[in-house]
């Protein structure tokens, strides 16, 4: 029995000195010690734009009564003041050991930056003045978007360019892990076909240099490539958007002089013949403005013709009605010009045209025809005269 009272002695006197460690001190001086604590901050940590409250308790720990305390928030840039449960303005009084709580109600500004930030209350006891800060975590929203800059001059079917992807956070929050894969059919991006960023602040932005290879099965015009952007944030929280760029592939046009034909052939001097030259187009994308032209030695006539537009693969006469003026060899250069996105283009093909002198076997035919004519007119007319 005597040892079960000692042991719960020993229990009791145990408790007390743990209780009495945990407490707060009292300090041994003749002034009081006014302090706060933040008791607790709900939610916690805050989001922009969100509202929370903080539990602020005052106390005294020093060794006389504290006398005409008052409390007071002072402006901060990222968190305001909406109310308060009690007026901590007014002046009151703590006792030695004493304390007193308030709860302070604030809205995050909406666009305040992941980070931690000070609520800085000043305290006033007597004419005693001085600072406490309470620290809160606020993290915010990242908000991911990108900005091309295509850096050739020129980009065509079944060629590659080169992009400036300017990758931006306009959020409030830290993304990371950041995906950007390009989701468009016919244009791939050299190597991996993923952008990878580990991570960015706010208001700033990382620059990278892509290449991408374009399929000669893409045809010429506007071009729109999308991308799906994931990434997360500070909590781990998924974001999945998509954006897209735009590119214009110009037209790869290579018009080709498929034949220049004559009729009749070979010419003759002075008679009327057509020469057809047939243009076609071997590349990819429309020729347009197509002309013509025949720069002629020993020709007269038409000198111009128009075809207009030509398509991918598709083909078409010029034709041009001339008369030989003299007979010989000659030079005959055909000329054409076009227009697509990149300007204006001429191509050119010399040939060599063989006129022939014009032929005297008709007019001897036509001579005798007439002196055969005549005799027979000739003839009837002596033999009726004869009878």
């Amino acid at each position: 029995m005597k040892y079960k009272i000692i042991l719960i002695t020993m229990i009791v006197m145990l408790l007390i000195i743990t209780c009495a460690s945990a407490s707060r001190p009292i300090y041994d001086t003749d002034t009081p010690a006014i302090s706060t604590v933040a008791e607790s901050i709900t939610p916690y940590p805050v989001e922009p734009g969100q509202d929370f409250t903080v539990q602020l308790r005052i106390y005294n720990d020093g060794g006389e009564k504290g006398e005409n305390i008052s409390v007071d928030f002072l402006e901060s840039k990222a968190f305001f003041l909406t109310g308060k449960d009690d007026d901590f303005n007014k002046p009151f009084e703590l006792c030695v050991g004493c304390s007193k709580d308030n709860i302070f109600y604030f809205t995050v500004l909406p666009d305040v930056k992941s980070g931690e930030y000070p609520l800085i209350f000043k305290i006033k006891e007597r004419n005693i003045i001085h600072e406490e800060k309470v620290f809160v975590r606020v993290i915010g929203q990242p908000d991911i978007i990108f900005e091309a800059k295509v850096q050739n001059d020129s980009v065509m079917p079944d060629s590659s360019f080169d992009v400036e992807l300017i990758v931006k956070n306009v959020g409030t929050g830290i993304a990371r892990n950041i995906k950007i894969v390009p989701q468009t059919t016919g244009f791939v991006m050299e190597n991996a076909n993923l952008i990878f960023i580990d991570e960015i602040n706010p208001n700033n932005s990382i620059i990278k240099y892509v290449n991408f290879m374009v399929s000669d099965s893409n045809s010429p015009g506007p071009q729109k490539l999308e991308f799906t952007l994931a990434y997360k944030d500070e909590k781990s929280t998924a974001y999945s958007l998509e954006q897209s760029l735009g590119v214009k592939l110009l037209n790869n046009v290579k018009l080709d002089i498929a034949a220049v034909t004559t009729d009749p052939n070979p010419l003759e001097d002075g008679e009327k013949a057509i020469i057809t030259v047939r243009v076609e187009n071997l590349g990819e994308g429309d020729a347009s403005n197509i002309q013509v032209r025949l720069g002629k030695d020993g020709f007269e006539g038409q000198t111009k013709a128009y075809i207009g537009k030509l398509k991918e693969d598709e083909d078409a006469p010029a034709i041009f009605s001339v008369i030989p003026s003299k007979p010989g060899k000659h030079k005959l250069n055909v000329i054409v010009s076009y227009e697509d996105d990149l300007g204006i283009h001429e191509i050119s093909e010399e040939l060599d045209l063989l006129v022939l002198k014009k032929s005297n076997t008709n007019n001897f035919v036509l001579i005798v025809i007439v002196l055969a004519l005549v005799s027979f007119l000739a003839y009837t007319f002596l033999r009726k005269k004869n009878k």
